[in-house]
């Protein structure tokens, strides 16, 4: 029998844990970000957008779109007046409307955004899965928004296999939450957010979840050596 640990937010407060965490930390989220990945998250957000094969034209919905990056990267691939980014972080959108006022933001609830179903032809979610309460609610709701045929892409943070992942968790444990105290001052959020990541579930799983929410032709691609992984999926065409 396991039990959760003392840190682990009892089931129905992970939102208001999350909520809290992103709220400290909005002001750095993005210094910290280009720091802890090296500069990789913007190419491998790239990445991400590439994937759902938008064109001029198409509309594209980005959950839990934090402070607009990928928002932006689909932006340049859809035409900004396409896209639009849900996050439920009052201070997390401030920052994105400052970075991108040519896009349009919206705050909402990633697991009930209260959109249009079948309003949109893909859906993304970045950095996000492993801070939501029902992982399989969300790619639900991405599915809810997508049209019959639409695609949907999530990016997270994973763990590599092997060697690397050895030196992957040495990070996670000292480096990152130092890193958070010194440039945020906020060690305890970035531990949590460490752990987020150390403790996920694994990338077949999350696959299985997307099958249960009603999505098809599921692919996974571990980019970076496994750093960061790809899910991707399509809402059946005809339905």
């Amino acid at each position: 029998m396991t039990h959760p640990r003392p840190d682990t937010p009892p089931a129905g407060e992970k939102a208001s844990l999350v909520r809290g965490i992103f709220a400290r930390i909005a002001g750095r989220y993005d210094l910290l970000n280009a720091l802890l990945s090296l500069g990789l998250h913007r190419p491998w957000r790239r990445r991400a957008a590439a994937h759902l094969d938008l064109h001029q034209g198409s509309r594209v919905v980005d959950l839990c779109c934090g402070t607009g990056e990928l928002t932006a990267a689909l932006a340049d691939l859809a035409g900004p007046e396409n896209v639009v980014g849900v996050d439920f972080v009052p201070e997390m959108l401030e920052r994105a409307r400052l970075r991108h006022p040519e896009l349009r933001f919206v705050e909402g609830d990633a697991l009930a955004t209260g959109l249009p179903g079948g309003a949109f032809d893909g859906a993304s979610v970045a950095f996000a899965l492993r801070n939501v309460e029902d992982v399989e609610a969300l790619f639900r709701e991405m599915a809810r928004l997508i049209r019959p045929g639409g695609r949907v892409v999530s990016l997270e943070l994973t763990r590599p296999p092997g060697l690397l992942g050895c030196l992957h968790g040495l990070v996670l444990r000292w480096i990152v939450p130092l890193v958070g105290r010194l440039f945020s001052g906020q060690g305890g959020a970035y531990r949590y957010l460490a752990r987020s990541i150390a403790e996920f579930l694994p990338a077949e799983e999350v696959a299985d979840l997307m099958r249960r929410a009603g999505l098809e032709e599921i692919r996974i691609v571990p980019l970076t050596g496994g750093i960061v992984t790809l899910h991707l999926g399509r809402r059946p065409a005809h339905e």
